[in-house]
């Protein structure tokens, strides 16, 4: 889907395909962070787990952002400064982990 086709869609077809692109990255981040398997102790998952679950929380957050709380119509600095601090705050999440458990 072109950016053009995504910005003439109707609101309410643009927030049920955004809906449904959440929907998925929160699939993969289930799957991601071993969600579904049943352990009585839980143990630290690995690094790239953690990597790709930030990247789909990463995306997850810039949907919400642009599309719900419409940030897509403001200046062009509010958006790279909300997505920037979000890059930032998914990278801290990140090495902190790494710096944690190791890889």
């Amino acid at each position: 889907m072109t950016k053009i086709a995504y910005k003439k869609m109707p609101p309410v077809f643009r927030l049920l395909v955004t809906w449904a692109l959440m929907f998925g990255l929160t699939i993969i981040s289930m799957f991601s962070g071993n969600a579904f398997q049943e352990q009585e102790i839980t143990a630290p998952i690995g690094l790239i787990s953690v990597a790709i679950l930030m990247l789909a929380t990463l995306f997850k957050c810039r949907l919400l952002l642009f599309n719900f709380l419409e940030l897509r119509h403001a200046e062009p600095q509010w958006r790279r400064g909300f997505f920037l601090a979000i890059l930032i705050i998914t990278g801290m999440i990140l090495a902190t982990y790494a710096l944690a458990f190791g890889t």
